[in-house]
């Protein structure tokens, strides 16, 4: 009976950790606005890695309606026929870097009452694959301080920023 219970136990144990797992969720992304008002996006991937798909969404931040225009979904896409290396990078939001190959959709520009999303997908260096995320409305980039950033659904400093990037990779 006690190898019985013994190998049910290791059973269940090994399905869990050989499952698989969902990507993890680094805070790896951070978005301020310059002196010049333009929101600016901070994408730090940990050495040795990269990302495959970058994109940038939008969305009615309450009382969402299903027949909003596709035209006020702000943000970009993947050009999804292109191979893509997404790499570590500081870029103004609404005009990510070239080689990313992304595709505008909507006003390129912050709008208020939306919530956004700067999303990246990659692998990990022997790792499971990572999904960096960052969601901000123009209200909270509003708020931030000289010297602040958004990241972690939080305003820190860059140097905060700097130490959570530290500490996920």
């Amino acid at each position: 009976m006690k190898r019985v219970v013994v190998a049910v136990v290791g059973a269940v144990a090994g399905s869990v950790l050989l499952g698989g797992c969902s990507p993890a969720d680094l805070s790896l992304a951070a978005v301020r606005l310059d002196g010049n008002g333009t929101p600016v996006a901070t994408v730090r991937l940990c050495d040795g890695d990269h990302g495959s798909q970058a994109h940038l969404s939008s969305w009615p931040t309450a009382h969402a309606d299903a027949d909003e225009p596709v035209d006020q979904q702000s943000g970009w896409w993947p050009d999804y026929s292109a191979e893509v290396e997404v790499s570590t990078a500081t870029f103004p939001l609404f005009s990510p870097p070239a080689t990313w190959h992304t595709k505008a959709t909507g006003p390129q520009r912050l709008q208020p009452g939306r919530t956004y999303a700067l999303d990246v997908i990659g692998p990990r260096s022997g790792w499971d694959a990572y999904d960096i995320v960052v969601y901000f409305t123009t209200a909270d980039l509003n708020r931030l301080k000289p010297g602040q950033v958004w990241a972690d659904d939080r305003a820190m400093s860059q140097d905060d920023f700097d130490d959570l990037v530290d500490d996920s990779c």
